[in-house]
């Protein structure tokens, strides 16, 4: 063991990150740029940041944070981590030059957070809307054929759809029109298809059907259909649905929510909502005995594929949707940072809305490739459509940048950090004209005009860099194992 502090200490932290921060930086830019490493036997490529962080960074303390770093945006943000890692190295040197001139850490951690304002002043002069999103789709490099049904997916999803990609046998776009959620067949065999069905939904455990014979035989008579969807279904209850559905005596269809917990539960409501039922829920007093033809919901069709119920048609009050979809944004923002939370109320809102699209990339050598890039590219396309873009290839960056020049620094530290946001907003665009190796006298406007990055993601990634160089100046010893 042997203990560091001090010039030494960073020393050691600069040189333990640096093959990963030259890794990244090679990797950033269009047409797919990425880096080859040795795996066993093999060779196989890291295109992402934070996927080359993972495959290079070392065990040592400062490569543990900069790859948990990285992870933690890509889980957060959904794209940029090449962009933060070379943001943050770019500042990281001015931030060592700062602690050498005895500057503290926190005096520049103060100086950065007053520093704020002026930043967000100057996104927001630099932002303008998204007319289109072909630039957006361009900077992640993606095939001109895989560019075009992105484009076409998100179109179909529209502001407040969402747009699943996977992989399939054959390339294609297929928007789903209606309330689509995930769940679960709880009897035998394939569910067909329906017209003018009848939903109940039960915010309960349904064992037993004895007072609903009668309903059920109604709908026989009539050649309705109904479909139950209930927290779980079982015993007398599913064996009565069940045997009249393969009887053909009725057209019936027993499912259970694919979540569980309280997300079951959002599903359930959602879907009450959205078809106009009444919960069927012992703690606000309905019960499946006391229903009534009222308490139904209704939907012009029904279909069940792949795990994965549609309904065409629902006839929910609009005025109760829109309040679950109000509900639904409202969550979106508060887990704005929590990525998972975040997503699974994105869901919850496109079902609502009825705007469900699947984009399939077709399976092949680099498929898995094509729908990391194609996610990317669509995360870059939804955070832009709310809030707007910067210019791409760095030059947005350089001309926020720019604005910062002319602000007032009272003190070292501000100066300091008014020094480290310059460095890490002209990171990228010097890597980028790095990487395409132009010359000097072309080096601003030579990407093409049409080529934008998310405003609101490029001002997050700024302050996470910022942070990380800060962290990672800011440490004053430590026992290296060796």
């Amino acid at each position: 063991m042997r203990t560091l502090a001090g010039q030494p200490l960073q020393e050691d932290i600069v040189e333990a990150i640096a093959p990963a921060l030259r890794a990244i930086a090679a990797s950033i830019g269009p047409e797919g740029r990425h880096v080859i490493y040795c795996n066993g036997g093999g060779v196989q490529a890291a295109r992402t940041g934070s996927e080359i962080a993972r495959r290079i960074c070392s065990d040592h303390f400062a490569g543990r944070l900069l790859k948990e770093a990285l992870v933690d945006a890509e889980r957060q943000f959904g794209d940029g981590t090449a962009r933060l890692a070379v943001m943050a190295g770019a500042a990281l040197v001015e931030a060592r030059r700062a602690c050498e001139a005895s500057i503290e850490t926190d005096r520049l951690v103060e100086a950065l957070a007053l520093l704020r304002p002026e930043l967000d002043a100057a996104f927001a002069q630099e932002t303008r809307g998204c007319d289109t999103g072909a630039g957006l789709v361009a900077a992640a490099g993606v095939d001109a054929t895989l560019a075009g049904l992105i484009l076409e997916a998100d179109a179909a999803a529209g502001p407040g759809g969402l747009v699943e990609v996977s992989e399939a046998p054959e390339s294609a776009v297929t928007a789903t029109d209606g309330f689509s959620f995930e769940a679960r067949h709880v009897g035998a065999g394939a569910l067909a298809a329906m017209d003018d069905v009848h939903v109940i939904v039960a915010n309960e455990m349904l064992t037993d059907f004895r007072t609903l014979v009668p309903v059920i035989e109604g709908f026989a008579e009539r050649g309705k259909a109904l479909l139950v969807v209930a927290r779980g279904i079982e015993g007398a209850a599913l064996q009565l649905l069940e045997r009249n559905r393969k009887a053909g005596v009725v057209k019936t269809a027993a499912l259970v929510p694919g979540d569980a917990g309280p997300r079951a539960v959002e599903i359930l409501e959602d879907l009450a909502a959205a078809s106009g039922a009444a919960m069927i829920c012992a703690r606000s007093g309905t019960s499946i005995e006391a229903l009534k033809p009222a308490m139904l919901g209704r939907a012009a069709k029904f279909r069940f594929e792949r795990g994965r119920v549609h309904l065409a048609g629902a006839q929910g009050a609009p005025e109760r949707v829109a309040m679950r979809i109000a509900l639904a944004e409202a969550e979106i923002r508060a887990k704005r940072y929590l990525p998972l939370d975040r997503e699974h109320a994105e869901r919850r809102r496109a079902r609502l809305a009825g705007r469900w699209v699947e984009l399939a990339v077709a399976r092949g050598f680099e498929s898995a490739v094509q729908v990391e890039s194609a996610r990317r590219a669509l995360v870059a396309l939804r955070a832009a459509r709310t809030e707007g873009v910067i210019a791409g290839g760095g030059r947005g960056l350089e001309n926020i940048a720019d604005r910062l020049r002319g602000a007032a620094a009272h003190d070292a530290a501000a100066r300091a950090a008014a020094a480290m946001a310059d460095a890490a907003l002209r990171a990228p665009g010097r890597c980028l004209r790095r990487n395409a190796s132009e010359a000097a006298s072309q080096a601003r406007g030579a990407m093409p005009a049409s080529v934008a990055d998310p405003a609101r993601l490029s001002r997050d990634v700024l302050d996470v860099a910022l942070s990380l160089a800060v962290r990672l100046a800011g440490i004053g010893g430590a026992v290296l194992r060796h």
